[in-house]
């Protein structure tokens, strides 16, 4: 009797505990590490320089008053996309920040923020940042500024 009770308890243990580890390697891991760019942008580019003119495409806009806010995106030839934030007809010490999301199947996890402040010239922009893909999810962003005390940002592309 207690070798039966022992047996139960041993793999009713072992199905418990093993079970995480069962999931976890049915799931791999497919999503990229939420702090691949927090607040330096990580593996980002200058939007200026890595895209020719004809490569840079503008998304949704964003407006407080004259201000605007957009999502800009642009790629290489056979490369893959970038986005990035723009602010023009700005004040000094405004900001820009580009956000992005990674969907993933049903639930959303918050990825990170690039930002940038104006200083000069009234205009600025946020670093790029590559979109990401994979089985099951992909990379979604969108611009947010902050001028005349108001923020507002674009709606979203995918």
């Amino acid at each position: 009797m207690l070798t039966r009770r022992t047996t139960a308890a041993a793999v009713a243990a072992t199905l418990l505990i093993g079970t995480p580890a069962v999931a976890a390697a049915a799931t791999p891991r497919t999503t990229p590490d939420s702090r691949t760019a927090a607040s330096t942008c990580g593996r980002s580019v200058n939007p200026n320089t890595y895209f020719r003119p004809g490569m840079r495409h503008a998304g949704p806009s964003a407006w407080i008053g004259s201000t605007r806010i957009q999502l800009r995106y642009g790629n290489r030839p056979g490369g893959p996309r970038y986005y990035w934030a723009t602010i023009t007809h700005a004040s000094r010490g405004d900001k820009v920040t580009l956000y992005w999301d990674i969907d993933h199947g049903e639930s959303w996890r918050d990825s990170g923020a690039c930002s940038a402040t104006v200083h000069s010239g009234g205009a600025q922009n946020t670093r790029a940042v590559k979109a990401v893909h994979g089985t099951g999810f992909h990379l979604q962003a969108k611009a947010c500024g902050h001028h005349a005390s108001r923020t507002r940002c674009t709606t979203s592309l995918p």
